[in-house]
């Protein structure tokens, strides 16, 4: 159970549907809060980006979040309703968080960027691990020893909520070194929202690299062994959160902790818990905006130079 912030996570595996549990977590935690019935306040109005369940079709994303949260209810012996638009476009629920008519959220380290100013980052929720490290990962015996090496080269990158952060930082890196950005400087950029058809093609010599995580990788070594003896990092970027669950500034503040607390304390329940399994994730924590420096830093240097290109090009 935790009650506190943390700026580190702690390892444990997580899936793309980290995103979608916490919305489904949160549908009960809000309308179970003994304080807000208390208070009878009215419940907070909840979305989340469909980009927090890329990979995953929406219709079964919408009846995954309503089975849990009926499930749970049982627990509790509450009845509520449960909306169906809970997954939203990103440009409706940035619009949404703007407009002030959404006020807990799931999002995106991109989307947060351009809503920053209605968002409550003192304390927010992510998957307990506390983000993820991106690997850029190549064959043994392929040449490739430096990111000057990739050049004329494929890579693939995986495309999922714990990846989102994968392009800017293969961008960022590459012009660390000086190089060109990677619709220049590869042969061939793709992407795939399976982890198998990310790191397979590498390691079968049908792609020169691929981007995914360290659990992701991990993963991958566990289920054969053999991939482990024949691809390496070549290059590892900080733990970065690239997506989570805060409140609008604006949101009563006394309510905010209780709420929260309930949510990384569900947990514990028995649904909780058997959900959790089926979506491959341990849990939720509590952090401080101290967790979201490392994606920031990167977007910011990615958006300055991008900026910069645009303006020469005007």
């Amino acid at each position: 159970m935790f009650s506190g912030l943390r700026k580190n996570g702690t390892p444990a595996r997580s899936s793309s549907l980290s995103g979608l549990c916490l919305v489904a977590a949160a549908a009960q935690l809000v309308a179970g809060s003994e304080a807000t019935t208390r208070m009878a306040v009215t419940s907070p109005r909840m979305a989340i980006s469909d980009k927090v369940v890329i990979g995953v079709n929406l219709s079964d994303a919408r009846a995954a979040m309503m089975v849990w949260t009926r499930e749970i209810m049982k627990t509790i012996d509450i009845s509520v309703a449960i909306n169906q638009e809970v997954v939203k476009p990103s440009d409706q629920l940035l619009a949404a968080i703007r407009g002030g008519t959404v006020d807990l959220f799931c999002l995106t380290a991109q989307e947060y960027r351009q809503v920053a100013p209605y968002v409550d980052t003192s304390r927010i929720i992510a998957d307990d691990y506390g983000g993820d490290e991106l690997l850029l990962v190549v064959r043994e015996g392929s040449g490739i020893v430096n990111l000057a090496g990739l050049r004329g080269r494929s890579v693939i990158l995986q495309e999922s909520p714990s990846t989102g952060l994968a392009e800017p930082w293969l961008t960022v890196s590459l012009w660390r070194e000086g190089l060109e950005s990677p619709a220049q400087w590869l042969s061939r950029m793709t992407r795939n929202t399976k982890l198998s058809q990310v790191v397979l093609p590498v390691f079968f010599g049908q792609a020169d690299a691929c981007v995914v995580t360290r659990r992701g990788l991990t993963t991958m070594f566990e289920l054969n062994p053999q991939l482990s003896r024949k691809l390496k990092i070549l290059l590892a970027s900080p733990r970065m959160v690239s997506a989570f669950f805060a409140w609008r500034k604006d949101f009563p503040a006394h309510l905010k902790k209780p709420l929260f607390d309930r949510l990384v304390q569900l947990k514990s329940s028995p649904a909780t818990r058997q959900i959790l399994t089926l979506f491959q994730s341990s849990g939720f924590a509590a952090f401080d905006a101290d967790c979201l420096r490392p994606a920031n830093s990167l977007l910011e240097a990615y958006e300055r130079r991008r900026e910069t290109q645009a303006g020469r090009l005007k």
